[in-house]
């Protein structure tokens, strides 16, 4: 690992650390209790890329604790996406039964074609879905228990 991300890394860990005493102090105070809420995915998304980000192309073996991330990280994208995707796919079937303009409908259904696919299998690393499919081969051959 080069120099740079070794700094990458520890600042990224004490950034982390520092999120998480800052949410445990807003926890005490109920009003301010939203707000360590809100800070769980940004906690969360500082120890993935101190820790794990560079690996998915590794050969290095899976920790417990970076399956568990992924394994989190999958399950709530999976589910917050997906009830979005349902959402949208009502406002359509609603939009549709209402008559509304059938621009407006089949937008409305496209997008909640798009977000399931990214519930489903997210994302890749360029910006068209060409590769989002193969990243997820890459992710689920590299996380599943073996």
């Amino acid at each position: 690992m080069e120099r740079w991300e070794i700094v990458e890394r520890r600042v990224l860990v004490v950034v982390g650390i520092a999120l998480i005493a800052l949410a445990v102090w807003l926890a005490t105070d109920t009003e301010s209790v939203l707000f360590a809420v809100l800070l769980a995915p940004i906690i969360f998304w500082v120890f993935w890329q101190a820790f794990f980000e560079d690996k998915r192309g590794s050969s290095e073996p899976v920790s417990g604790a970076e399956r568990l991330l992924y394994g989190t990280y999958l399950w709530v994208r999976r589910l917050v996406l997906g009830g979005c995707a349902l959402l949208l796919l009502g406002l359509a079937i609603v939009a549709f039964k209402m008559s509304q303009d059938l621009t407006t409908t089949l937008l409305i259904a496209g997008l909640s074609m798009f977000v399931g696919w990214v519930a489903i299998f997210g994302a890749g690393n360029e910006k068209s879905m060409s590769d989002d499919l193969r990243t997820h081969r890459e992710r689920r051959k590299r996380y599943r228990k073996p």
